[in-house]
């Protein structure tokens, strides 16, 4: 196998990564993938990777990361959270993906929209609800990085072959 081949067949591998983590908790995702073609345009030269294509895609990268921590709080306020749950809920994103991987990535919203939200209303049901919201704003998210991170590999093939 040449050299070209290993590495394209290496950013394919890494762009396959970063599509699963899309979905896994503490994988990179969509900025892997952004990483890995920008890496390979470097590598050749930026003639098949070009700058307007890398522009897009970094354009995209950052609005999806704004995007995905931020679908859990809209989810929350969706449902009918307070400031509080809405707090709750984007510090359980955090805490729950770094002390209770990977059930966490569902966990950590649940509660921490559920106890801001219990701390200001003293009401179970509404404080579940902005849980429950909190939840579907996150997985609305991961489709949402999915789709996302789907596009860009796609869209890296047709480039390169």
């Amino acid at each position: 196998m040449s050299v070209p081949s290993i590495v394209l067949v290496a950013a394919i591998i890494l762009c396959l990564v970063g599509i699963l983590g899309t979905i896994l908790p503490m994988l990179p995702g969509v900025a892997l993938i952004f990483v890995v073609i920008l890496a390979y345009g470097w590598w050749e030269g930026f003639q098949v990777i070009e700058f307007n294509y890398l522009l897009i895609l970094g354009l995209l990268t950052v609005l999806s990361a704004l995007l995905n921590y931020l679908s859990t709080v809209m989810g929350a306020k969706y449902f009918g959270s307070t400031r509080a749950g809405l707090i709750g809920a984007f510090l359980g994103v955090f805490v729950g993906i770094f002390i209770f991987p990977p059930l966490g990535i569902i966990i950590g919203p649940l509660a921490g929209a559920f106890i801001g939200e219990y701390i200001a209303r003293q009401d179970v049901n509404r404080a579940l609800r902005a849980g429950i919201g909190a939840v579907i704003g996150m997985f609305t998210g991961i489709v949402f990085q999915f789709a996302l991170a789907m596009g860009f590999f796609i869209s890296f093939l047709v480039k390169v072959f």
